[in-house]
């Protein structure tokens, strides 16, 4: 397993990215950095590769010099030795700077990612900025337990240090499901299966200790094929926290987020990768996503097969039948017992 050089809370410490093995590291004090969801492209891909659109720039991506590449989960559609051979040729090997990953629910589709990429969940500073990545996927999108203390703890210790921006990453955009006004922007992406995520309760609380202080940008990448954009943005002024999602998914559309800190100050940009012309990022906002519903996608009978292949194939499709069967099987035993109660 390649070693990922991070630490419980964060530190000037050098951060190793477990795909490259290359180190987060610059000496400027301006720097960029990039970042984009759903590295696998679309859902229904047939193949064990990246997102073509993704494959296709990565000269252009490199050309960039950014201090790292940051993926916001469902870098694979599923993990196992095709797609773990298929990407370090054509995507790992070829990336001049470190890729990082905020876990999607794919990327942890089977018990393979933390043997292979070590932690999900990890921090790091570099110059004045605070980096967090998240697990969302551990607790149905909720941050509990270990990974509650060690975003806390972070937090706290931004308060003592020379921290000016923090950035939070995530698959989810678990803010998403916890503020009106978002609630009903993504349907198509990874939501909580089981009640509410922890987000108003506890992560927001936590954030409002540094929010008066700090810029904080939390950037999440869990984006359906039928988005208008490759870009949400919003500042939102009553939680002081400025809401980002981004994702490509082998679409015209497919675009990435290039962040650049000047001087301490945070400025976006927009980088497609298909060509076309693109708005300043701001304007990806709410009164833009209202305009523009989402375009209802054609199902492609032709993949009926492979779906129902990949399905039956799949490890949760086992699971699922043996707990249907035990069910069904407890199912019959009661009305057994019950009929001969009559």
């Amino acid at each position: 397993m390649i070693l990922f050089l991070v630490i419980s809370v964060y530190s000037k410490a050098q951060v190793v990215s477990p795909f490259n093995n290359l180190t987060v590291s610059d000496s400027s004090e301006n720097y960029t950095f990039l970042v984009s969801g759903h590295f696998h492209g679309a859902s229904t891909s047939l193949s064990t590769f990246p997102a073509s659109t993704l494959l296709a720039n990565i000269d252009t991506i490199n050309s960039l010099h950014s201090l790292f590449l940051m993926s916001l989960g469902d870098l694979f559609l599923d993990v196992n030795e095709n797609y773990l051979t298929h990407y370090k040729v054509s995507l790992f090997d070829k990336l001049k700077m470190p890729l990082l990953n905020s876990v999607g629910n794919h990327d942890l589709s089977r018990n393979i990612y933390e043997k292979k990429f070590g932690k999900t969940f990890f921090s790091f500073i570099h110059k004045t900025e605070l980096f967090i990545v998240l697990n969302t996927e551990e607790y149905d999108g909720s941050i509990k337990s270990e990974q509650l203390s060690f975003f806390e703890n972070a937090i706290n210790l931004s308060i003592k240090g020379n921290i000016k921006n923090i950035f939070v990453f995530s698959h989810r955009p678990i803010w998403a499901e916890s503020i009106s006004k978002y609630s009903k922007l993504f349907p198509d992406n990874t939501h909580t299966d089981f009640g509410k995520n922890n987000f108003q309760e506890e992560i927001l609380p936590i954030l409002n200790k540094v929010s008066d202080s700090k810029n904080i940008y939390w950037i999440s990448g869990s984006m359906g094929g039928g988005a208008p954009s490759s870009f949400f943005y919003d500042k939102d002024l009553e939680t002081k926290i400025t809401y980002i999602q981004t994702a490509i998914r082998d679409l015209p559309r497919d675009a990435i987020l290039q962040a650049k800190i000047e001087n301490g100050i945070v400025t976006f940009k927009g980088i497609s990768i298909t060509g076309q012309n693109l708005k300043l990022i701001e304007e990806y906002n709410l009164e833009y996503w209202a305009k523009n519903n989402p375009p209802e996608s054609a199902f492609n009978y032709r993949l009926i097969p492979y779906l129902t292949k990949q399905m039956l194939l799949h490890h949760y499709f086992g699971i699922g039948f043996l707990f249907g069967g035990i069910f069904i099987l407890l199912f019959i035993l009661i009305i057994k017992k019950w009929r001969r109660r009559k």
